[in-house]
Protein backbone atom coordinates (compact mmCIF):
# COMPACT_ATOMS: atom_id res chain seq x y z
CA UNK A 1 0.00 0.00 0.00
CA UNK A 2 2.90 2.49 0.83
CA UNK A 3 3.66 3.53 -3.00
CA UNK A 4 0.13 3.74 -3.42
CA UNK A 5 0.14 6.45 -0.72
CA UNK A 6 1.66 10.45 -1.38
CA UNK A 7 3.03 12.34 1.69
CA UNK A 8 2.06 15.85 0.64
CA UNK A 9 4.14 18.78 3.14
CA UNK A 10 2.04 21.90 4.19
CA UNK A 11 4.92 23.69 6.06
CA UNK A 12 4.49 26.92 7.95
CA UNK A 13 0.56 26.72 7.27
CA UNK A 14 -0.84 30.06 8.79
CA UNK A 15 -3.82 29.84 10.83
CA UNK A 16 -6.02 33.34 11.37
CA UNK A 17 -7.80 32.32 14.60
CA UNK A 18 -8.23 28.72 16.39
CA UNK A 19 -11.23 28.26 14.50
CA UNK A 20 -9.61 28.38 11.01
CA UNK A 21 -7.31 26.17 12.57
CA UNK A 22 -10.29 23.67 13.66
CA UNK A 23 -11.33 23.94 10.10
CA UNK A 24 -8.18 23.12 8.19
CA UNK A 25 -8.20 19.86 10.20
CA UNK A 26 -11.88 19.34 9.90
CA UNK A 27 -11.29 19.49 5.96
CA UNK A 28 -8.60 16.97 6.05
CA UNK A 29 -10.73 14.81 8.27
CA UNK A 30 -13.70 15.00 5.33
CA UNK A 31 -11.55 14.12 2.72
CA UNK A 32 -11.63 10.39 2.16
CA UNK A 33 -8.46 10.31 0.20
CA UNK A 34 -6.50 11.54 3.40
CA UNK A 35 -5.46 8.71 5.34
CA UNK A 36 -2.87 9.78 7.94
CA UNK A 37 -2.26 13.96 9.20
CA UNK A 38 0.77 14.07 11.61
CA UNK A 39 2.30 17.51 12.28
CA UNK A 40 6.13 17.45 13.18
CA UNK A 41 7.72 20.88 14.04
CA UNK A 42 6.59 23.54 11.62
CA UNK A 43 5.20 20.93 9.04
CA UNK A 44 2.20 19.01 9.00
CA UNK A 45 2.54 15.45 6.72
CA UNK A 46 -0.67 14.66 5.06
CA UNK A 47 -0.59 10.86 3.96
CA UNK A 48 -3.01 10.78 0.56
CA UNK A 49 -4.21 7.40 -0.70
CA UNK A 50 -3.45 7.82 -4.44
CA UNK A 51 -6.92 5.20 -4.89
CA UNK A 52 -9.06 7.22 -3.50
CA UNK A 53 -8.12 10.41 -5.65
CA UNK A 54 -10.83 11.07 -8.05
CA UNK A 55 -11.87 14.11 -10.00
CA UNK A 56 -14.10 15.43 -6.91
CA UNK A 57 -11.18 14.77 -4.14
CA UNK A 58 -8.16 16.19 -6.55
CA UNK A 59 -10.51 19.62 -6.76
CA UNK A 60 -10.86 19.91 -3.07
CA UNK A 61 -7.21 18.82 -2.43
CA UNK A 62 -6.49 21.85 -4.88
CA UNK A 63 -8.93 23.85 -3.70
CA UNK A 64 -7.33 23.25 -0.05
CA UNK A 65 -3.65 23.52 -0.91
CA UNK A 66 -4.84 27.54 -2.47
CA UNK A 67 -6.88 28.65 0.48
CA UNK A 68 -3.71 27.63 3.14
CA UNK A 69 -1.25 28.52 1.00
CA UNK A 70 0.37 25.36 0.67
CA UNK A 71 3.24 24.58 -1.94
CA UNK A 72 0.80 23.39 -4.84
CA UNK A 73 3.62 21.98 -7.09
CA UNK A 74 4.03 18.49 -4.81
CA UNK A 75 0.21 18.15 -6.68
CA UNK A 76 1.86 17.18 -9.49
CA UNK A 77 1.90 13.30 -8.06
CA UNK A 78 -1.48 13.68 -9.18
CA UNK A 79 -1.42 13.98 -12.69
CA UNK A 80 -2.53 11.38 -14.62
CA UNK A 81 -4.25 10.54 -17.88
CA UNK A 82 -7.54 10.37 -16.29
CA UNK A 83 -7.63 14.10 -14.89
CA UNK A 84 -5.57 15.54 -17.73
CA UNK A 85 -8.39 17.20 -19.29
CA UNK A 86 -8.59 19.63 -16.92
CA UNK A 87 -6.00 19.48 -14.37
CA UNK A 88 -3.71 20.35 -17.31
CA UNK A 89 -5.53 23.71 -18.41
CA UNK A 90 -3.15 26.48 -18.39
CA UNK A 91 -6.21 28.75 -17.90
CA UNK A 92 -6.90 27.50 -13.59
CA UNK A 93 -5.71 28.76 -10.64
CA UNK A 94 -3.96 26.16 -9.90
CA UNK A 95 -1.73 25.90 -13.61
CA UNK A 96 0.87 28.10 -12.30
CA UNK A 97 1.33 26.53 -8.73
CA UNK A 98 1.26 22.92 -9.42
CA UNK A 99 3.08 22.99 -13.04
CA UNK A 100 5.00 26.18 -13.34
CA UNK A 101 4.65 29.30 -15.78
CA UNK A 102 3.25 28.60 -19.24
CA UNK A 103 6.09 28.33 -21.75
CA UNK A 104 6.63 31.70 -23.21
CA UNK A 105 4.58 33.57 -20.58
CA UNK A 106 6.90 36.63 -19.98
CA UNK A 107 8.66 36.86 -23.34
CA UNK A 108 8.13 39.66 -25.20
CA UNK A 109 8.67 40.03 -28.86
Amino acid sequence: MEDKVVELQADSVVFFSPRDEAHFFAWLDQMACVVEVVGRGRIIYIKVDRRRVDADALRDILAFFQRYGIAMAQLRAFDSEAFSSWFRRSDTYWHRGVFGPRAGQGVRT
